[in-house]
């Protein structure tokens, strides 16, 4: 099981790389079902193509796509 500290280091060395992908709106850690720390790509739910490009695991790491709407500053 990955400990909190070594996705945030996961998600430092990737967050550029994914968010350069159609459709990434972000990029974060957070806990799955089973309370396991795991890379959290959010998507846009409006694209069909989004996350496409996604991987399933990065560097052994699980990823879990998440889908919500692009991102908008309020």
């Amino acid at each position: 099981m990955a400990t909190e500290e070594e996705l945030r280091a996961l998600k430092r060395r990737h967050s550029q790389r994914l968010l350069g992908l159609p459709g990434v709106c972000g990029v974060g850690v957070e806990k799955d079902a089973s309370g396991n720390y795991v890379l959290a790509v959010h998507v846009d739910s409006e694209n069909s193509e989004a996350g496409r490009q996604v991987p399933d695991t990065i560097e052994g790491y699980p990823v879990k796509r998440v889908q919500s709407g692009p991102f908008r500053k309020l």
